[in-house]
């Protein structure tokens, strides 16, 4: 059975150009549009949608905080979407402890957010591929600003591999994840221990966790 999407944000005429477009798509059952938080609330009462599209257009960053906590706490099967206006990635992580499944920028496109509505689909996260960047790019920087004694900051890939290696997947499940041979992930993990003066793999979860690249 399709799902059911409720947009909530304004002006009205980009949420119809918005609606029509998802309706040609064909991808949901019902999408219903709410302009205020009295709206949402009725309609979350009264048909709850499986996905809910919340753009900073319609409120300040702290009330969109207890808005989400507020519709997960009584619904939390809803899949929530965040058009957000170029947040820092402290506010991103922030909407995501939350409990939002994906995370758009005003600059994304809809092809961008046509990813993001299948990603949810198959019960995934998603994050704007302009956001990745902004969240590498802090990474790095948080690196270099608390490790000094590493010579050599992580590659993008060599982030991906710690991350999965502090999910305890082994090389094999990485190299299946990413599709690239275990010879490579060897060979990726030696210069992440190397570059993070790591022993083994308990020093890079303790490495990630003391510099907040994991919870």
């Amino acid at each position: 059975m399709k799902p059911k999407l409720t947009i909530f944000d304004e002006p009205i005429l980009y949420t119809e150009g918005l609606s029509k477009l998802l309706t040609q798509s064909k991808i949901f059952n019902t999408i219903d549009i709410c302009n205020s938080l009295e709206t949402l609330s009725r309609h979350l009462k009264e048909e709850p949608p499986e996905i809910l599209v919340m753009s900073s257009n319609m409120l300040m960053l702290t009330e969109l905080y207890k808005v989400i906590e507020n519709v997960i706490s009584e619904h939390n099967s809803i899949k929530i979407i965040i058009i957000g206006n170029c947040y820092d990635m402290i506010d991103i992580r922030k909407l995501f402890n939350k409990g939002i499944k994906s995370y758009l920028d005003k600059n994304s496109n809809y092809n961008e957010f046509l990813k993001s509505i299948n990603a949810l689909l198959l019960n995934e996260i998603y994050i704007c591929d302009h956001a990745k960047e902004r969240m590498i790019s802090f990474i790095s920087n948080e690196q270099d600003k608390r490790n000094p004694h590493i010579k050599e900051p992580l590659t993008r890939r060599e982030m991906e591999i710690l991350k999965l290696i502090c999910d305890g997947l082994s090389s094999k499940d990485i190299s299946e994840k990413l599709f690239i041979s275990i010879n490579t992930v060897e060979t990726h993990r030696k210069r992440i221990l190397l570059k993070l003066n790591a022993k083994n793999s308990v020093g890079i979860v303790k490495y990630a966790i003391e510099n907040h690249i994991i919870d």
